[in-house]
């Protein structure tokens, strides 16, 4: 702008004339952020420029469009970082619009690898946005995108763990820089044995820092041996514990069962327990579809101050065939082998961890919900289908798993369940070149 523009001319009079804002709020703005920063006469009467009329309608334009106004200072100083001046910049676009931009933009950055600009990125969302925004609209949606691509050959696997890796570094960086806690109460959580996908329960850890509880993370992969030490040694008042695949909610199951028998009250969450009846099988309380019910049920089952009531116990039939199935597993993976040994190795060659057509099926016994393995063969055609498998081969596998379950097993009703699942799942694989696209995990 030019210098006249900058030179001190207008009162507080004319500035509200000019762009309609109240006093107070002018005042308020001045105080706190120090935009604008107007002259001082002698007499301590305030003279604004030009300039300062420009910020005053720009801070303004910024709350139209959604943001607070500490968002919209801060915008302003990082542009000025930037040598740019933000009167001359382009509007700036909505909260959804740049949110969107910057995620899109972190995600880019992660595919190339770029770690400099990837942490400058997210950087500059922390300073635009509050916290628990930047974690659900750019580290956990960015994520979920790299993951789609992933999962449609349109990423590498390095490149999903390089982004993972960023996103789980900033978050133990703000849970470090989290205040202290101010409750008296203790949570712990964690994930189940196998469940490798730590990033839901470090964001739970977070949020749950932030509004003052103390909170104990003791990461992925919680071996079942040593949690009823782990119980005795931390004393929480709660535990929570997340799983996101169908073998992993079979373990959480499992992890369940200890945590009720020392009377302590368990909230258990994840992607896999949106669907219906997977958690009949856990005694807990489940924590909701969005964070905002995880925390607040959280919150409600610590209040609470004692177990939940225990479930019904899986029913004897699944229990006397989940045992035969383990003791049949080492004769069923032989049989597998020597009459599908290629799709075998192909499916382990994609480094999917639990999520084995075998343990698959073990979860699903173990949750008494046989028709669970439906989906996942969906999600196994479509993984296949994108990274140059073949679906015909799938069909071989499963048609394999139907009759050597048949053979080994026909005395379990559960079992044979199982088997009608799958041939049913053939049918749709010979029909259709298995529907569903989406993937569970």
């Amino acid at each position: 702008m030019e210098e006249a523009d900058r030179a001190p001319t207008y009162n507080l009079r004319a500035v509200i004339r000019e762009t309609g804002i109240r006093p107070d709020t002018l005042r308020a703005w001045e105080r706190r952020y120090g935009l604008p920063r107007p002259h001082r006469t002698r007499g301590g009467h305030r003279l604004y420029s030009r300039r300062d009329i420009e910020i005053i309608r720009w801070l303004m334009a910024r709350e139209a469009e959604g943001m607070r106004i500490g968002q919209a200072v801060a915008l302003w100083r990082a542009l000025e970082a930037e040598g740019q001046d933000p009167l001359r910049v382009r509007p700036v676009r909505s909260t959804r619009d740049q949110l969107a931009a910057l995620r899109a933009a972190w995600i880019e950055a992660c595919l190339r690898f770029d770690e400099k600009e990837a942490d400058r990125i997210m950087g500059e969302a922390f300073a635009l946005y509050p916290v628990e925004q930047v974690c659900h609209e750019i580290i956990e949606a960015g994520l979920g995108e790299i993951g789609e691509r992933w999962y449609r050959g349109k990423a590498t696997a390095q490149q999903e763990h390089f982004a993972s890796a960023l996103a789980m570094r900033r978050l133990n960086a703000l849970i470090a820089a989290a205040p202290p806690s101010v409750r008296p109460q203790r949570i712990l959580i964690g994930c189940p044995p196998e469940e490798s996908h730590a990033l839901p329960a470090l964001l739970l850890t977070l949020l749950l820092r932030r509004r003052g509880w103390e909170v104990i993370y003791l990461g992925p992969d919680l071996p079942l041996l040593r949690l009823e030490e782990a119980l005795i040694a931390i004393r929480p008042h709660l535990v929570i514990m997340l799983a996101q695949m169908l073998p992993t909610a079979a373990t959480l199951a499992d992890a369940a069962e200890i945590v009720a028998q020392k009377g302590i009250p368990l909230g258990y969450g994840g992607r896999i327990f949106q669907r219906p009846g997977l958690g009949d099988a856990i005694p807990g309380a489940f924590l909701g579809t969005t964070w905002e019910e995880a925390v607040s049920r959280a919150e409600a089952l610590v209040a609470l101050g004692r177990p939940i009531p225990p479930l019904a116990p899986l029913p004897e039939a699944f229990r006397r065939a989940l045992q035969a199935y383990r003791a049949a597993r080492p004769q069923l993976e032989l049989e597998i082998w020597q009459a599908c040994g290629t799709i075998q190795a192909l499916l382990e060659s994609l480094d999917l961890g639990p999520m084995t057509p075998l343990r698959i099926m073990e979860a699903a016994l173990r949750l008494g919900r046989p028709e669970a393995v439906a989906e996942e063969w969906r999600w196994a055609a479509g993984l296949l289908r994108h990274h140059g498998g073949s679906v015909s081969l799938l069909a071989e596998l499963t048609r394999a798993y139907a009759g050597a379950l048949r053979r080994l097993l026909s005395g379990e009703p559960a079992v044979i369940r199982l088997a009608e699942v799958l041939e049913a799942c053939l049918t749709s694989l010979e029909g259709s070149e298995c529907g569903s696209d989406t993937p569970s995990s």
